[in-house]
């Protein structure tokens, strides 16, 4: 077994027992782990394709740095419950009579809250009655900030 395919092979066994250590559930940090666990190793499986010798080894490395931030990044998102309060928050103060801010709790992941307020007063867009929500919700300890556009249709402010 060459040099390039000992190391790949360390990193996917590496990548593998790490992942048994992950603690169960759908939460944002377990996301954000199995994110990070399985582009790691598909980054080193696909880096060990290119190259010979010490390149196949950077190749390794490399693919294996680059997957990882990449999954971990991808990971780092809101699960659909916690997405699903987000997008109530918005639609409620989108909908309020009055400016206000609407504040969630995600029920199975201490660290993921936000709440939603208004980023701008209602205006004429064209032919439409619009305003937007500014959403903004901590995950892992990281801000997240999102705007969202509602227009008056039927006595109701939709997401546009």
């Amino acid at each position: 077994m060459t040099r390039g395919r000992r190391l790949a092979a360390a990193v996917a066994i590496s990548a593998l027992a790490l992942a048994g250590c992950q603690t169960t559930g759908d939460g944002p940090g377990n996301n954000q782990q199995s994110g990070f666990l399985l582009g790691g190793l598909a980054g080193a499986a696909a880096g060990a394709q290119f190259g010979s010798g010490e390149g196949r080894l950077v190749a390794v490395v490399v693919g294996a740095l680059v997957g990882a931030i990449a999954g971990g990044a991808i990971g780092a998102s809101l699960d659909d419950a916690d997405r699903l309060r987000a997008e109530n928050a918005a639609r409620q103060v989108a909908n309020a009579p009055s400016a206000g801010v609407v504040h969630w709790q995600s029920e199975k992941n201490k660290d993921v809250h936000g709440w939603a307020e208004p980023a701008s007063a209602a205006a004429l867009d064209g032919d439409d009655l619009c305003k937007q929500v500014k959403s903004i919700y901590y995950l892992s300890g990281q801000e997240q900030t999102e705007t969202k556009r509602f227009c008056l249709q039927d006595g109701r402010w939709t997401e546009a």
